[in-house]
C-alpha cells in the first residue's frame, strides 16, 4: 500500500505541468500556422493562415503568464485573459468568408473589428470586477456558438470535414468556461484539450492538402480528361475554401454553361456531363471554354498556386 502510494505521488504532474503544456501546444500550433502562411502565399489563404499564428502566439502569451503567476488563477483576470485569447481562434474563419480579391485585403479590418467587438464583455468585466470569473450574457453567448457553427458548417461538407469537427470540438473546450454556467474540469485541462483538438486539426488538414496538391501533369488527349483535370482542380479549390466560396464557383460556372449550351455541369463532386444538351463545338472545345471559365473565376483565389 505504501509502495503503491509512493508510485502515484512521483507520476504526478509538477507544478504548472497542464499550463506550460499549453504553451508547448500553442507554439507547435503558431508554428505549424506559420508554415502554412508560407506555404499559401500568393493565395488568399495566406491572410486565413496569418491570423491561426496570430491566435496561437496570443493563447501561448496568455498561458505563459498564468504559469508563471498561478496565483491569477483564482482571480477575474485569469478568466479575461484566456476569453481574449480564446476569441482569436474566430479570425481565421471570418478571414476566409472574405478570402476573395480585390476585397481581401481590406476585409482584414473586418476580421480585426470582430476580435475587438468580441472583447466588449471582457471590458465590461473589467469595469465592474465584481466576480471571480467572466460571466458572458445570453446573446453574447449564442453569437459564439453561431461562430463555432459557421466555422463547421463551412468545411463539413468538405474532405476537411474532420478537422472542421475537431476546430468546434477545441473552440468548445476554449469556451466551456463561458457557455456553461457551471463548467467541467480544471480551467488548464481544457485548455489542454482545446488545444490539441486544434493542432490535429491543422495536422489532419495538412495531410490531406498534400494528397490533392499539384494538378496532374499527363497529356489530356479527351474530353474525359480535361473534366478530370478540371474536376481536381475543383476539389482542390472546394476543400480549402469550403461550402461558402464553393457554391458561389459552381453557380458561377453553371450559369456560364448553360449560356453557352455546353453539355457539362459543375456538381459538388466534381463536372459531369448532361443528357440531351447539344454540344455544337465538340467535347474539347467545351472543356477548353470550362477550363477558361473556371480560370476567370478562380484567379481571384488562387494566385501562383494554381500554377504551380
Amino acid at each position: 500500500m505504501q509502495l503503491s502510494l509512493v508510485t502515484m505521488a512521483t507520476m504526478a504532474p509538477p507544478p504548472n505541468f497542464f499550463g506550460w503544456l499549453n504553451v508547448a501546444l500553442a507554439l507547435a500550433l503558431a508554428a505549424a500556422s506559420a508554415w502554412a502562411f508560407r506555404r499559401l502565399r500568393g493565395t488568399t489563404l495566406s491572410a486565413p493562415a496569418a491570423w491561426a499564428a496570430i491566435a496561437a502566439l496570443t493563447i501561448a502569451a496568455v498561458e505563459s503568464l498564468l504559469a508563471l503567476r498561478p496565483e491569477m488563477e483564482a482571480h477575474l483576470s485569469a478568466s479575461l485573459l484566456r476569453y481574449a485569447a480564446a476569441v482569436g481562434t474566430f479570425c481565421p474563419m471570418m478571414a476566409v468568408l472574405g478570402a476573395k480579391r480585390p476585397q481581401d485585403r481590406g476585409w482584414q479590418w473586418v476580421v480585426a473589428a470582430l476580435w475587438i467587438t468580441l472583447l466588449v464583455p471582457a471590458g465590461q468585466a473589467l469595469a465592474s470586477s465584481a466576480a471571480s470569473r467572466l460571466d458572458l450574457f445570453p446573446a453574447w453567448r449564442l453569437m459564439i456558438v453561431a461562430l463555432i457553427a459557421m466555422g463547421l458548417l463551412n468545411y463539413l461538407p468538405t474532405r476537411n470535414a474532420l478537422p472542421a469537427l475537431l476546430t468546434a470540438a477545441a473552440q468548445a473546450c476554449l469556451f466551456a468556461a463561458y457557455l456553461l454556467e457551471t463548467p467541467p474540469g480544471n480551467p488548464q485541462v481544457r485548455v489542454t484539450l482545446g488545444l490539441t483538438a486544434l493542432l490535429l486539426a491543422a495536422l489532419i488538414a495538412h495531410a490531406q492538402s498534400l494528397s490533392l496538391r499539384g494538378l496532374p501533369r499527363s497529356p489530356r488527349t479527351t474530353s474525359e480528361d480535361a473534366l478530370s483535370h478540371l474536376t481536381h482542380r475543383w476539389l482542390v479549390f472546394r476543400n480549402a475554401w469550403g461550402a461558402f466560396w464553393a457554391l458561389r464557383i459552381m453557380h458561377r460556372t453553371n450559369q456560364a454553361a448553360e449560356a453557352a449550351h455546353w453539355p457539362v455541369r459543375l456538381q459538388w463532386h466534381g463536372f459531369t456531363t448532361v443528357e440531351g444538351c447539344p454540344d455544337g463545338d465538340g467535347g474539347g472545345l467545351v472543356a477548353g471554354h470550362l477550363e477558361q471559365t473556371l480560370d476567370s473565376l478562380l484567379r481571384r483565389f488562387e494566385g501562383r498556386q494554381s500554377d504551380e
